[in-house]
């Protein structure tokens, strides 16, 4: 793409704040936490109808226990490379948050519960593409998947993603970008796991000795799963929530922890649910039971995300853009995506910070700047 021909894109998506502003109002009003179906699905009927009135081709996918799937073909299209644009639409807020926190925008910060994460990479992505049709024809077909569950694991979401993915040569995540809007060209695979010890209850005065404390052998587990944790390779394994006993005269016959699993390479998921699972209780008497594991797999520096990466470097450059890259510590849907070995490039969809904090918000100027470089990587290049 010229510098001429980019900066045209990037002064048209400037043009287009006052719709931009207008389809994310209307997104950011419908609250749609991931534990409320109903909500969900009220945020779903809101999309397909903005969808529908911006020229796509929309696609509805039930789910019973959180709120309804979209998704969304554009019906002209070239013969180049697919594009799926990868968002979600439930956010970490509940119901009731848009009284504490309403829609507003101050000069160039526009606040609301989720206006980050995600639903202005939603509002991205539909005027991205709409912007890219008006400029030019598309490079190739553009499917628009917008999720209902990816704050709480993607279980209901992650066959439709991967089939989805399956049928495209590359994927755009709209996820916010990082720190300073930097590109996020890697993810750490998360998993949760569960641990419950039960042991044997005793009277703590008269005779301890018979009982077997489940809150003495949880105290050895934390040591012993927290030495799992290998900060040069990116791994992290943290208790972050323990119980156990039940009254203060009993030696404790249960306790429970959760722990918290991060790691940057596929391999080390491996090394840490093996490992956990090999422990073996200092007190034989008490009993060890897991559950949990990995949910998302890590997003490498694959060949194919850094040839994506290439093509992006390219077009931001021909903007006049700066370009910045993270690797972060929390997962998206794009991890799934990138593990099947499809090109896959996250943080496209806005400037900002606070994501799940009260201080959430974008940098409209910038978020828009992301909108002209979306549309940049779905219009072909023109002849000549």
């Amino acid at each position: 793409m010229s510098t001429a021909d980019a900066s045209q894109l990037r002064k048209r998506a400037h043009e287009e704040a006052p719709a931009y502003l207008a389809t994310l109002q209307a997104l950011v009003e419908q609250e749609s936490p991931s534990s409320d179906a109903a909500a969900g699905d009220a945020l779903a009927s809101l999309l397909t109808g903005i969808l529908t009135e911006h020229g796509w081709e929309v696609e509805r996918h039930a789910r019973s226990e959180v709120g309804d799937i979209v998704l969304a073909r554009w019906p002209l299209v070239g013969d180049g490379p697919s594009t799926l644009l990868l968002a979600h639409y439930d956010t970490v807020w509940p119901l009731g948050t848009l009284a504490e926190m309403p829609f507003n925008r101050d000069g160039d910060v526009v606040r609301g519960p989720g206006v980050l994460d995600m639903k202005a990479g939603i509002t991205t992505a539909i005027h991205a593409v709409r912007l890219a049709a008006d400029h030019g024809p598309l490079l190739g077909p553009v499917t628009l998947l917008v999720t209902s569950d990816e704050e709480i694991g993607a279980k209901h979401s992650q066959p439709l993603i991967e089939a989805e993915a399956q049928r495209h040569d590359r994927v755009l995540v709209v996820e916010p970008g990082a720190d300073e809007g930097a590109y996020k060209v890697g993810r750490k695979g998360v998993g949760d796991m569960i641990v419950t010890l039960t042991g044997i209850p005793a009277h703590a005065g008269l005779e301890p000795q018979v009982g077997a404390s489940a809150l003495r052998e949880l105290a050895h587990l934390v040591l012993y799963a927290e030495d799992l944790n290998d900060y040069e390779r990116g791994t992290t394994v943290n208790v972050t929530v323990a119980r156990g006993g039940t009254t203060g005269n009993v030696i404790a016959e249960t306790a429970t922890a959760n722990l918290d699993m991060r790691v940057l390479l596929e391999e080390e998921s491996g090394r840490v649910e093996e490992a956990l699972h090999a422990y073996q209780p200092r007190d034989a008497r008490v009993k060890i039971a897991w559950s949990g594991g990995f949910n998302r797999p890590p997003l490498e520096s694959t060949t194919a995300n850094l040839a994506l990466q290439s093509v992006a470097k390219e077009k931001v450059a021909a903007m006049g853009l700066p370009w910045s890259e993270a690797v972060v510590g929390g997962a998206s849907d794009g991890n799934f995506t990138s593990a099947m070995g499809i090109a896959t490039l996250d943080g496209l969809g806005s400037v900002g910070s606070g994501a799940h904090a009260r201080h959430e918000h974008i940098v409209l100027s910038a978020t828009l700047d992301r909108l002209a470089v979306v549309a940049s990587l779905v219009v072909a290049e023109p002849e000549g």
